[in-house]
C-alpha cells in the first residue's frame, strides 16, 4: 500500500508539472550573416614565435541567429524573450569570458570562466534575457549588454562592421603595435594572473568604442520610454561574468577572489534624438562603474586593484543624406595609479543617396603605459597611440542585405625611437544580410 501511495504521489507530481498554463508568445525568427574577404598587411619585422608569420589573406565571418517570443497581455504589458546564438564555425570559439570588456579594451578571451581555450565549439549562447515592457518603459533581466552601451551615439562609419561603434570584421594584430614583431603578448592580464601553468590565451584589441564593460554578464536594466526625443537607463548586476553549466543550480559564486575580478556593476546613460529646421540630432552620453572582489588597498598599479570606470560622449548631425558625428570614451582601465588610463576619439563622415552609402572615418585610441596594469617594457616604454583611417561604402540590393567594402590602415606611435614605426593595411569585400 505504501508504494502504491508513493507511486501515485509521484505521478500526481509529474501531471502537476507537465500541464501549466503556456505563454502565448508569438516566435520571430531572425538573425545576420555578414561574410568578408579580408586582405591584411600586419607589417610584423623579426619575430621568432609561430605568429612570426601573419597570414595576409583570409575569409572571415560573423553569423547570429536570434529567437524572440512576445506577447502583450490584456493589461497591456508585454512580455518577451529573446536569445541569441553564435553561429562560430568548428574553429576555436565560445570562449565565454568573464570580462568581455568593450571600448577597444580586451574585447575577445579574458578569464574564461567555462572553457579554458583548449577545445572549440560551433555555437555559443551569445544573449539571453526576458523584457517587459509599457508605457512606463521597459526592463531588461538576462544576459544583455547595459544601458551605456542600450543609449550609446555612434558616429558615421565607412562601414560599421568594420569602423562602426563594435566591429565585427577585423584582420589587425594588436602584437604587432608592441614593437612590430608578432606575438608580444601585448597587455594580455592573462599572463598577470599567471593562468593555468604560465600559459597565455591570445586576446585581439578590437578598435571599437563601446561603453560594454563585463558583456557576458546577468544584469538589470531601466529604459525610460521616449519623452520628446529624451531616453535615460540604469543598470545593475552583481558580479561580473555567470557560469554556463548548470546555469541557476551551480550554487553562488566566490566572494573576494584574485584580483582582475569585479562585482557590483552599475551603468547610467542618456539621450536625446530630435529635429531642428531639417537637422536631425542625437547627443548621449554613458557612465558604467564596478568594484574589485579584492580591493587590498595597495595601490600597486596592477589590473583590478582599482573601480574599473569608463565613461563616454557622443554626437551625431544629419542633413539631406549627410551624417557628421564624433564620439569619445575614456575609462581608467580597472588601474591604480598615473599612467594607467585608456581613451578612444572617433569622427566619421557619411553619406546615403537611395541604395547607396559612402563614409570615411577617424579612429584614435590611446593606452597609457601602465594601461589595463601592463606596464609596457622596452621597447615600448611610453604611451601607446594608435590612429586607424577608414574609407568605403556599400549597396543595398534587397530589404536587409547589402555588399559593402573598405580600406583601412593604422598609423602606430609606440613610444620608440625605430623609424619606421609599425603599420597596417586591411582591404575588406563582403555582405551582410539581416534576416
Amino acid at each position: 500500500m505504501k508504494k502504491v501511495l508513493l507511486a501515485g504521489t509521484a505521478i500526481a507530481g509529474v501531471a502537476l508539472l507537465a500541464s501549466p498554463a503556456k505563454a502565448d508568445l508569438k516566435l520571430d525568427l531572425g538573425g545576420y550573416f555578414r561574410g568578408y574577404m579580408v586582405y591584411a598587411d600586419n607589417d610584423e619585422v623579426g619575430g621568432t614565435s609561430s605568429y612570426e608569420n601573419l597570414r595576409s589573406f583570409e575569409f572571415k565571418k560573423d553569423a547570429e541567429v536570434h529567437f524572440t517570443g512576445e506577447t502583450t497581455t490584456d493589461m497591456g504589458l508585454t512580455v518577451g524573450v529573446h536569445a541569441e546564438m553564435k553561429l562560430l564555425g568548428n574553429g576555436l570559439g565560445g570562449y565565454g569570458g568573464s570580462l568581455g570588456i568593450g571600448g577597444g579594451g580586451f574585447n575577445n578571451v579574458l578569464y574564461p570562466y567555462y572553457q579554458d581555450g583548449t577545445t572549440g565549439t560551433s555555437s555559443m549562447i551569445d544573449e539571453s534575457y526576458i523584457y517587459f515592457s509599457g508605457g512606463w518603459g521597459r526592463v531588461n533581466f538576462g544576459n544583455e549588454d547595459g544601458a551605456a552601451y542600450l543609449l550609446q551615439v555612434a558616429a558615421p562609419s565607412a562601414d560599421s562592421n568594420i569602423d562602426g561603434l563594435r566591429p565585427t570584421i577585423q584582420g589587425f594584430n594588436s602584437d604587432v603595435w608592441n614593437d612590430g614583431s608578432a606575438d608580444q603578448d601585448w597587455y594580455d592580464p592573462l599572463n598577470y594572473e599567471n593562468y593555468g601553468s604560465g600559459g597565455y590565451v591570445w586576446v585581439n584589441s578590437v578598435l571599437g568604442y563601446d561603453n560594454a564593460q563585463f558583456r557576458s554578464t546577468d544584469r538589470i536594466t531601466y529604459l525610460t520610454p521616449k519623452w520628446n526625443g529624451f531616453q535615460a537607463g540604469v543598470s545593475y548586476a552583481p558580479n561580473a561574468g555567470q557560469l554556463a553549466i548548470g546555469n541557476g543550480t551551480w550554487g553562488m559564486s566566490y566572494d573576494d577572489v584574485n584580483e582582475g575580478f569585479y562585482e557590483h556593476l552599475w551603468e547610467a546613460s542618456a539621450r536625446w534624438d530630435g529635429e531642428f529646421q531639417g537637422f536631425g540630432i542625437s547627443v548621449g552620453g554613458g557612465y558604467s562603474d564596478a568594484s574589485p572582489m579584492n580591493d587590498t588597498g595597495s595601490g600597486t598599479g596592477d589590473f583590478g586593484d582599482d573601480d574599473y570606470t569608463t565613461w563616454d560622449a557622443g554626437l551625431n548631425l544629419s542633413w539631406q543624406g549627410w551624417s557628421l558625428g564624433g564620439a569619445y570614451l575614456h575609462s581608467n582601465t580597472g588601474t591604480s595609479g598615473p599612467d594607467a588610463d585608456y581613451r578612444v576619439w572617433d569622427v566619421g563622415l557619411g553619406w546615403d543617396n537611395g541604395p547607396w552609402h559612402l563614409g570615411a572615418s577617424w579612429w584614435n585610441g590611446r593606452w597609457e603605459q601602465n594601461a589595463y596594469g601592463s606596464s609596457f617594457t622596452s621597447p615600448v616604454g611610453d604611451d601607446l597611440e594608435v590612429d586607424r583611417y577608414a574609407v568605403g561604402g556599400g549597396y543595398t540590393y534587397g530589404p536587409g542585405m547589402s555588399f559593402r567594402g573598405a580600406v583601412a590602415w593604422l598609423e602606430v606611435d609606440n613610444g620608440t625611437s625605430t623609424d619606421p614605426e609599425p603599420s597596417q593595411l586591411q582591404v575588406t569585400l563582403g555582405t551582410d544580410v539581416n534576416f
